[in-house]
């Protein structure tokens, strides 16, 4: 295919236009794909028309796709495939999830394995609202003060999925069952380690790997120096502008992002009748590592 990559953001985002991921990569334009991803760590492929099958399949291209936990909303075409919606069925019971992506995060950091890539294809967009933002935590890291990155380096951060241990969340009350959910997952998930700067594996760059989200505590240091030292690093994290990116979406927009180098928020600002659908895969990662530079 012919198809055209331009930098829509010096946050790293481009945006692809000419290409149609129904039809099966060939290997040169893969190769091509995969570079522009290591470059802009987010990509935007615009005016797709993709089934949920015909997306997983295009993802299977990158990787093996992680299987879904909240079975209950995976997509009835294809289990890889995880609804994220504010539909409502006929008798009222919710087609997606509601909250997906409700604070800053990097997607599933909080398993040993998190997943390396997310996909996110744009059904329906609300009339209003609904847009994604990211932050470029390469950025992040390159302009932290030498005395932050000289407490951080070679540290690690438990991560946690469940929102009732960590005080910089709420649960929404729009989803259903979802106190209940993080109250399970709170007994039945263990904490995970994972490094606070995280060398990326295929570019071998740094950066910030703690997000609002899931970043609880500091391994091996006590909550008194270590939550002010974590309220330091998120500050320093929003404290410029240049290293965001909020996208847009446009229906038939396919966003895909690299989790080793982002953090990322659902930005809101919509309410039922007015409806936001995606469909969401994810790509198999590996364990996270720092390695000094």
């Amino acid at each position: 295919m012919t198809f055209a990559v331009k930098e829509i953001s010096p946050a790293g985002a481009a945006e692809i236009t000419g290409f149609d991921c129904r039809v099966p990569t060939g290997a040169a334009d893969l190769a091509r794909l995969k570079q522009a991803f290591l470059d802009w760590p987010i990509l935007c492929i615009r005016d797709q028309r993709l089934t949920p099958k015909q997306q997983a399949t295009f993802a299977r291209q990158w990787g093996a796709l992680e299987r879904q936990d909240r079975s209950t909303y995976c997509h009835p075409d294809d289990p890889d495939v995880l609804i994220l919606s504010n539909e409502r069925r006929a008798d009222g019971s919710q087609v997606g999830i509601v909250d997906a992506g409700d604070f800053w995060h990097s997607d599933s950091s909080h398993i040993g394995e998190p997943c390396r890539m997310t996909m996110l294809y744009s059904v329906k967009n609300p009339d209003k609202g609904g847009d994604t933002h990211f932050i470029n935590m390469y950025q992040v890291l390159d302009a932290l003060p030498d005395a932050l990155k000289q407490r951080v380096a070679g540290r690690n951060a438990i991560h946690h999925v469940a929102k009732t241990l960590n005080p910089r969340v709420t649960i929404s009350a729009e989803r259903e069952g979802a106190a209940d959910y993080y109250k399970s997952r709170e007994k039945a998930t263990k904490p995970v380690s994972q490094p606070i700067v995280r060398t990326h594996p295929e570019t071998g760059r740094q950066a910030l790997y703690i997000s609002p989200r899931f970043t609880i505590a500091i391994e091996d240091m006590d909550d008194r120096e270590a939550q002010p030292l974590l309220d330091d690093l998120f500050r320093h994290m929003f404290s410029n502008p240049a290293w965001q990116y909020t996208h847009k979406w446009r229906d038939g927009d396919l966003v895909f992002w690299d989790n080793a180098c982002l953090n990322h928020m659902a930005g809101g600002g919509y309410e039922y009748p007015d409806t936001r659908r995606m469909h969401r895969t994810t790509i198999v990662g590996d364990r996270p590592f720092y390695r000094a530079a």
